[in-house]
């Protein structure tokens, strides 16, 4: 079921607006620049990358990057940090003798520890949980394209929701759009979530509608279906 009146809108960058070789779907790009309302780019990569794409995609400013953990509200404005790289960095330092790991991205991000994939994240949380002198207070998610240590409680509802409330926009009146595991607090979270269908499928399982079609194809039969272009 369809939310009658829809605010805004929140779409994952990678492996949703991009193909499997990670370029931006210029038909996805098309329609998304033919909507009348605010579209929020929320991603797991750093907040340098998503302000460019929202440029480049010409959405209206507003981003969230690094799995919530920075927002920025307009082009020119100020990053706001939600999470904690320190945390997240002593996490790593426990892991990283205890299983082959490869931080990438590190320059620029700023809230999370971004990991090569390639590693047992399962063990990689048992560890952690398995330490009962320290709680590091953090969460790991694979996001298909890096394995992210990030601050518990910090995810895509969360940056999206600072956003929303700074905004003054209705959750209950936000669509999402993703693919991938670390979309599926904000797929539950607003009023209407949408996979895409070469979206993971447990989070097919959470969502309100799951398009035919994948990456940006699928994110354009999403806003048809939605009647918004």
């Amino acid at each position: 079921m369809k939310i009658e009146k829809i605010e805004s809108i929140a779409i994952d960058i990678d492996g949703t607006l991009t193909g499997e070789d990670r370029r931006l779907d210029c038909a996805a790009v098309e329609a998304i620049r033919k909507l009348s309302i605010p579209v929020i780019l929320v991603t797991g990569n750093v907040i340098c990358f998503a302000s460019a794409a929202s440029k480049l995609v010409g959405t209206s400013g507003e981003v969230i990057a690094e799995n919530g953990g920075v927002v920025k509200l307009d082009f020119d404005g100020e990053e706001v940090i939600l999470g904690d790289k320190k945390i997240c960095l002593a996490a790593y330092d426990h892991l990283k003798d205890l299983l082959n790991l490869e931080m990438i991205d590190m320059r620029y991000r700023k809230s999370e520890v971004a990991l090569k994939r390639g590693f047992d994240v399962g063990s990689a949380r048992d560890l952690l949980k398995g330490d009962l002198l320290k709680d590091f207070n953090v969460d790991i998610v694979d996001s298909g394209f890096a394995v992210h240590i990030k601050k518990k409680g910090i995810n895509k509802l969360t940056g999206l929701s600072y956003v929303s409330e700074r905004r003054g926009w209705d959750l209950k009146k936000t669509v999402a759009i993703g693919d991938s595991g670390n979309d599926a607090e904000v797929i539950r979270g607003v009023g209407f979530g949408i996979a895409i269908g070469n979206a993971e499928e447990d989070l097919k399982e959470i969502a309100d509608y799951v398009t035919l079609k994948d990456h940006g194809e699928g994110v354009v039969e999403a806003l048809e279906y939605l009647g918004l272009v």
